[in-house]
């Protein structure tokens, strides 16, 4: 048995309940904190059985217990659904290439193939066309590659963030950029900076298939610890609810989410589209 009065007991219990103790010892073991606690000489008391032979000590430490059970099922649940994110944004991100690939490249060399089995190559004009079609080959195979490619995340991320951005630009495009150097992209991780990269290369690979837009205008601020990158076209919008209307925008869902964040789409048919990516700075 443990010979203590009420009035120590209701002592024990409420100092437990604060953090007065909770400097000289960890959540790790919660047995061994109240252990710890009631055998102090401080309170003028020693213990001569189990702690669990008190109502009172053992109701808080099964809170305990169930409180960071609680926690940890949680962390893990989280852990695993980002791990599925990822998974299947990869997936999504592999089958899109190879879907080009087949779509651009394999239809392109197949027609170069063509011209040069039923054409005589000795005459300058095929000659000539055949060069051209093997150059387009080369420019989409080029731009798939730059799609795929590695991701400078130290120092020459912001660079690489603008000229990726740039190379949408055409005679037809004005893309405009702004604030992108109000970052200090030096203080945001590796994996953030790969996770909006992507992101925003998917949303101008929507742009450029997509929204016959001939504006673009990206905008980057840091508001209140969380850095909000606004994306404006004046194409031809997106069709309001349905998920799959997104042409293949639901991958920069799957990439914010990943990193904690978030994007807001304000469908608006007929007006081009605007969203708002949002995360953790």
């Amino acid at each position: 048995m443990i010979m203590l009065s009420f009035e120590t007991t209701r002592e024990v219990v409420l100092r437990l309940t604060t953090n007065h103790l909770m400097g000289n010892f960890t959540l790790r073991h919660p047995f061994a904190i109240f252990q710890n606690f009631i055998t102090q000489k401080e309170l003028g008391f020693t213990v001569k059985g189990s702690v669990f032979e008190h109502p009172e000590a053992t109701l808080f430490i099964i809170c305990t217990l169930i409180v960071i059970a609680a926690l940890c099922v949680a962390h893990r649940l989280v852990k695993i659904k980002l791990k599925k994110q990822k998974i299947l944004t990869n997936y999504d991100t592999e089958v899109r290439i190879a879907k080009r690939v087949h779509d651009e490249i394999a239809n392109e060399i197949y027609n170069v193939m063509c011209h040069a089995s039923y054409n005589n190559l000795s005459e300058i004009h095929n000659k000539e066309r055949l060069l051209t079609n093997l150059e387009i080959v080369y420019s989409k195979s080029r731009n798939i590659s730059r799609e795929i490619n590695n991701i400078d995340t130290g120092t020459g991320y912001k660079s690489q963030l603008k000229l990726m951005l740039s190379e949408y630009q055409a005679t037809d495009v004005n893309i405009i950029i702004k604030d992108v150097d109000k970052i200090d992209w030096n203080k945001i991780s590796e994996t953030k900076k790969i996770a909006v990269y992507r992101a925003l290369q998917e949303i101008m690979v929507n742009m450029k298939k997509h929204s016959n837009a001939t504006l673009v205008v990206i905008n980057f601020k840091l508001k209140r610890g969380k850095i909000c990158i606004s994306y404006s076209d004046n194409g031809i919008g997106m069709q309001i609810s349905p998920i799959t209307s997104k042409n293949g925008l639901l991958n920069v869902e799957n990439r914010m989410v990943s990193i904690n964040g978030k994007v807001i789409f304000e469908p608006k048919p007929g007006k081009g589209l605007h969203l708002t990516l949002t995360y953790p700075a």
